[in-house]
């Protein structure tokens, strides 16, 4: 057991100068927590107005126990607290003042009102003094003479508990109870509790607080239980007993009393909260209540206005006259109260002007409108007659129980399409997996397989607390949780007005901010709602967009604008979606061909517009003129003129410019055969000769050169008319005649003659069969053999015989008749004349035949001389004597004895027979293990022990001690260096100088620099960073600052350097004024509004006609695509008039909004622009329903029939969009920023 220093302040006043005396009293004062700062009290005599007694306590819950002598009579008792208020705290105080003679005197327990002086007359009789000393019975010094006791009694030391525990209660008033609890050894009679010990962490107490004798538990509070999490301290509580000694100390840590819903798939999930209240049904109310929530809307004289709201006849809230000023007028107020389930609700509104909230009618241009809701949304009742008067009374109204969450089924995982935010069961019905990357279209990384922007995963946000009145959030404070992370709580201390957090939060995840309402001590709900009012946050990301920012404006909605309303529950909650940007790169659209004449270095995208470099002459008065060149290339040629016509008999191969000069030699005669009608001068005609001018021909004429037709084509043959193949229309003999042979010409006959060609009737079949004579089966009559022939074989044909032969068709006499007997010439009954064997053989069994012999086998039938003789003996391989040789065991075996056999050795066993390989050898040494010397090994002590003398062994260290044997680490080596301290390389830690020294020598050491010095050591800050760059003065780059060419000069080129222009030339560096800049417009000579003007086409410029009905340039359309992108989504818009509708699609393609089949629905609907500021535009003549929900699936706004969806209030973020028509759903992902 531990004894405890107690703080008790005992003034035991010895019994002196009783003979002046004849009476005395005791004191027992608990004081309270205030005291030392506000009580005392004193004691006054009546008959001499003398202070017999003052006592001002010094320390909190302070304890006084003292005796004092004094004369019999009349005094006067007075308490006095300069605060006021008594001595009354959290735990109040006590007075007792008596004696042994008349008892309690006073016994005020506890002293109880509000005072700032309290004080009594008490008689004091004559008192006989009291015999101090231990009055227990039960104590170890028990003093029978005693009649006071003065706490000197001694006990056996206590059992101290059996079992302890703290437990926390949190209370309705948000204090956290801790209940300290334990179970003591009662075996002991005088191990009485007297007082418990109280203390905390942060430094609180101890405190002390007297017990009962018998207490098993002591309840202490633990402060405001609605403290964060991580401001909860640990607790201490420690057991008095009555002797003197402590318990061990009860150590608890009490957690956060905060209400709220701890289920964390509901949507009020509270992550702070630690109780269970029930609000994750959607209310805060008790088991006893209705949640009933009232929505005011003003007209025109909110100030006229006043309402209550009864609950059971109890006004359960108000706004009285004057709560309300011109500021609120159109204003709608949302207010949520708690109402009775049985006595239900009246609302009294009361309009101080008689006109009631009727404004239209008063000069106004509204009128006002209330309505109270049940906690499903379900109307209970409204106001149906804004122009009530002076009164107007709802009656008594009821609300009813909140429904529980309906389940959604649907796709819960957003990595899916098909995910849907409201479902809160998943059903199975994910099956594609979202490809996630950049789906803007108009982005350089444009993906179009995509289907879900690819945003940044998470980013830094700045958290930045505010405090306009710089005195500190007192016990307020702001938690931050994401996707199940609990980010802390975070506040500002007094005497700063501005304090920032870092977060990072992930994107596209709603992030709750909770703003904790928590009053101190003794704190009025007005300083605590002044002190809100000063508090606000503001969340933003890297580049200072806001997220969030709440409170900025306290008074604004009639104090609606505070971070908390001050309703229960005594928090609010803040949710917005991080936006952290996404990987979409901007595209630049432009020519991206660095060759190209039009070339821009800025461009991402190719837009298709490069235009390439065309060299060539540019000069018009140029030969060569080149109109399409943009770049001269210096080959121009100037005109020379002559015949420029290569078959021209005076062709001038060094004109380029034709003159007309030309002349063609050749016949001029149209009659001629060669007449040439590009000839110009004659030169000899050729007139016709006619007849047959095919050298080929039967009849050509060499002489004719003009054919007419008579040629005749030589037809070679056989002219001899006696012959096989002779040819009645040959003309021409060609050798192939062939003379007449007769014989049969049919090759399916048996004497067939390929020579014959001429058939003369001698043909004769073929008869089929085997023509060889020396067959079994020779057919005389066949002539033609047809492989039937079957030879004669000769063998033994009997069946029965050994060598029979299936074959054989004829028998040669060769049978061998069988003979049976054993035919293994290895058995022991081999029958050599038997040629089949029987089975009967019988094979060898060797062995040893000799009975008397220790191996003689009975089934042996032949002897093989393997018989042993009986050799006797140990068989026992285990056993010491074990023989080899013997095959008969004699009973002789003797078992081993392990041990060291060698006699010379240390332990040298005189029974063993077998050594075991443990013999030590004799090892003579030092066996003494405190010696220097001492041999571990050793076993016989030879006298040479050397006792250690310890010092510096090492002979190479400065205190190096040569009579030591024992180096006790005291040893100081020696250090070589260069001991000068003016020189470079001086070493504080040599104490030999080796000679080393370096002198100092100044100068630039980095040898990265220009004017880096190789032999310098020091550095005297000199050095001049190298600058790299052109040197010459004449190039084009010149750096007037380098001091080290890189090699980098650039000539001067001139040239045209705009390049916008048509013949900017990417190489030039120097303007020389040559610049042709372009003209756009549409050089298509097919379309409507060709320009021969233009030297740059633009092809989005040219108006084509369409076949609509309407459109742009009626009825043509601008070449941009977008308008047969509108056709496409919208046939309408070609077969009807172009209307807003049409033009509001059209706009949305110009702006690059997506138009990939995936950006429209299949019901042609449009959704843009996407992410959006503000307003969010859905283009669709279909009646459909709007519905926007946020990440969490609660419904923000639902809407029909509707073209613009204002998000102006909604944070920055993700949110879904829902378009339903016909019963089907079309979901869309879209971003505020």
């Amino acid at each position: 057991m531990k004894k405890l220093q107690l703080l008790i302040l005992t003034l035991l006043i010895p019994f002196l100068g009783f003979t002046q005396n004849d009476s005395w009293v005791r004191f027992q004062v608990q004081f309270d927590f205030y005291a030392p700062a506000e009580s005392n009290f004193f004691m006054v005599s009546d008959s001499t107005l003398d202070s017999t007694f003052y006592y001002q306590p010094t320390q909190s819950y302070e304890y006084l126990d003292t005796i004092i002598n004094l004369v019999s009579g009349d005094y006067t008792i007075s308490l006095t607290d300069n605060y006021g208020d008594g001595w009354v705290s959290q735990f109040p105080a006590s007075f007792k003042m008596g004696n042994t003679c008349q008892g309690d005197i006073i016994n005020w327990d506890p002293v109880l009102g509000s005072f700032f002086l309290r004080d009594t007359t008490v008689n004091i009789l004559p008192c006989a003094p009291p015999s101090t000393g231990c009055t227990d019975p039960n104590a170890l010094n028990f003093d029978p003479t005693a009649t006071l006791d003065d706490g000197s009694c001694t006990y056996p030391p206590c059992g101290g508990f059996l079992n302890s525990s703290a437990t926390q209660i949190c209370l309705p008033n948000g204090q956290a109870l801790i209940n300290f609890n334990w179970e003591v050894d009662t075996t002991n009679i005088n191990c009485e509790i007297v007082r418990f010990w109280y203390s905390n962490a942060n430094g609180v107490g101890p405190f002390q607080y007297g017990l009962g004798p018998n207490a098993t538990n002591f309840e202490v509070y633990a402060g405001n239980g609605q403290m964060p999490p991580q401001w909860s301290v640990e607790h201490y509580g420690i057991v008095e007993f009555a002797d003197g000694s402590v318990s061990d100390t009860i150590f608890f840590t009490p957690i956060s009393c905060i209400e709220g819903c701890t289920d964390p798939t509901q949507p009020t999930y509270n992550p702070w909260a630690t109780i269970d209240d029930g609000s994750c049904s959607g209310t805060t109310c008790d088991y006893t209540e209705y949640q009933v929530t009232m929505e005011i809307t003003f007209d025109n004289w909110p100030n006229e206005t006043s309402w209550e709201l009864y609950s059971g006849g109890v006004v359960i809230d108000s706004a009285i006259l004057g709560t309300y000023s011109f500021n609120d007028v159109g204003q709608t107020y949302t207010y949520t109260f708690c109402t009775n389930q049985t006595l239900g609700f009246e609302l009294v509104v009361a309009d101080s002007y008689g006109d009631g909230m009727a404004g239209s009618t008063s000069g106004g241009s509204m009128d006002g409108m209330i309505v109270i809701y049940d906690c499903n949304g379900d109307t209970i009742w409204y106001m149906d007659n804004p122009g009530f008067g002076d009164t107007l009374l709802s009656g008594t109204q009821f609300g009813v129980a909140c429904n529980t969450y309906a389940d959604i089924f649907g796709c819960t995982d957003d990595d899916y399409q098909e995910y849907d935010p409201t479902a809160t069961i998943d059903d199975g019905s994910c099956v594609n997996l979202h490809i996630y990357g950049c789906t803007d279209t108009s982005a350089f990384n444009y993906d179009p397989t995509a289907t879900i922007l690819d945003l940044v995963p998470d980013c830094q946000y700045q958290l930045h607390l505010y405090d306009a009145g710089g005195d500190g959030w007192g016990n307020s404070y702001i938690g931050v949780y994401q996707n199940g992370i609990n980010f802390g709580t975070y506040q500002i201390p007094p005497g700063i007005y501005q304090d920032s957090f870092t977060l990072v939060l992930d994107a596209g995840i709603p992030v709750q901010v909770y703003y904790f309402e928590v009053g101190g001590p003794q704190q009025p709900p007005e300083e605590v709602q002044f002190q809100t009012w000063h508090n606000s946050f503001k969340l933003t990301n890297a580049n200072d967009v806001v997220l969030m920012y709440e409170g900025q404006n306290p008074f604004a909605n009639n104090g609606q604008g505070a971070l908390q309303s001050f309703a229960p529950p005594f928090w609010t909650i803040y949710s917005a979606i991080p936006y952290c940007g996404d990987y979409c790169i901007e595209g630049v659209l432009g020519c991206m061909d660095p060759l190209s004449f039009n070339y821009d270095s800025l461009a991402n995208m190719d837009d298709g517009s490069c235009i390439p470099f065309i060299l060539g002459c540019t000069n018009n008065l140029a030969f060569n003129y080149d109109s399409l060149a943009n770049l001269d290339d210096g080959s121009c040629i100037p005109i020379s003129y002559g015949c420029t016509d290569t078959i021209a008999d005076n062709y001038n191969s060094l004109a380029n410019t034709d003159d007309g000069s030309c002349y063609y030699i050749g016949c001029t005669d149209t009659t001629a055969l060669n007449y040439d009608p590009t000839a110009t001068v004659n030169n000899g005609c050729v007139y016709p000769i006619y007849g047959c001018t095919d050298p080929t021909a039967f009849n050509y004429d060499a002489t004719a050169n003009v054919d007419d037709g008579s040629c005749l084509p030589i037809i070679f043959g056989c002219m001899d008319a006696t012959s096989f193949n002779y040819n009645p229309l040959a003309n021409t003999d060609n050798g192939s005649c062939i003379p007449v042979v007769f014989g049969c010409i049919d090759p399916t006959q048996f004497n067939y003659d390929p020579t014959a060609n001429t058939d003369n009737g001698s043909c004769i079949q073929f008869i089929y069969g085997c023509t060889d004579s020396t067959a079994i089966n020779y057919d005389p009559v066949a002539n033609t053999d047809n492989g039937s022939c079957i030879p004669v074989l000769l063998g033994c044909t009997d069946s029965i015989a050994l060598n029979y032969n299936a074959l054989a068709n004829t028998d040669d006499g060769s049978c061998i008749m069988p003979i049976y007997g054993c035919t293994d010439a290895n058995a022991f009954n081999y029958d050599p004349t038997a040629n089949t064997d029987d089975g009967s053989c019988i094979a060898f069994v060797y062995g040893c035949m000799d009975a008397t012999q220790f191996n003689y086998n009975p089934l042996a039938n032949a002897d093989n001389g393997s018989c042993i003789p009986f050799v006797y003996g140990c068989t026992d391989p285990t056993q010491f004597n074990y023989n080899f040789n013997a095959n008969t065991d004699n009973g002789s075996c003797i078992s081993y004895i392990y041990g060291c056999t060698d006699s010379t050795a240390f332990n040298y066993n005189i029974n063993a027979n077998t050594d075991n390989g443990s013999c030590v050898s004799i090892i003579n040494g030092c066996t003494d293990s405190t010696a220097i010397n001492y041999d571990p090994l050793a076993n016989i002590d030879d006298g040479s022990c050397i006792a250690e003398l310890l010092g510096c062994t090492d002979s190479t260290a400065i205190n190096y001690n040569i009579l030591a044997n024992t180096d006790d680490g005291s040893c100081i080596a020696t250090v070589l260096g260069c001991t000068d301290p003016l020189a470079f390389n001086y070493s504080i830690l040599a104490n030999v100088d080796d000679g080393s020294c370096i002198p100092v020598v100044l100068g630039c050491t980095d040898p990265t620099q220009f004017n880096y010095n190789l032999n310098a050591n020091t550095d005297d800050g000199s050095c001049m960073p190298y600058i790299y760059g052109c040197m010459d003065a004449t190039a084009f780059n010149y750096d007037p600052l380098a001091n080290t060419d890189n090699g980098s000069c650039i000539a001067v080129i001139f040239g045209c350097t705009n390049s916008t222009a048509l013949n900017y030339n990417i190489l030039a560096n120097t303007d020389n004024g040559t610049c042709i800049l372009p003209i756009t417009g549409c050089t298509d000579v097919s379309a409507a509004n060709y320009d021969p003007l233009a030297n740059t086409s633009d092809s989005t410029a040219c108006l084509y006609d369409a076949g609509c009905y309407q459109g742009e340039g009626l009825p043509y359309w601008l070449n941009d695509g977008c308008f047969a992108w509108v056709i496409d989504v919208d046939n309408y818009c070609c077969t009807n008039d172009w209307d807003a509708s049409c033009q509001s699609m059209y706009d949305y393609c110009q702006q690059g909004w997506p138009t990939s089949i995936e950006d429209v629905s299949s019901l042609g609907i449009v959704v843009y622009p996407n992410p959006t500021k503000n307003i969010i535009t859905i283009e669709t003549r279909l009646e459909v329903e709007i519905e926007v929900y946020d990440m969490m699936g609660r419904l923000l706004i639902e809407e029909k029939n509707t073209k613009r969806l204002d998000l102006s209030d909604l944070s920055n973020g993700l949110y879904n969009l829902s378009i339903i028509y016909n019963n089907k759903r079309y979901s869309k992902q879209i971003i505020k920023q």
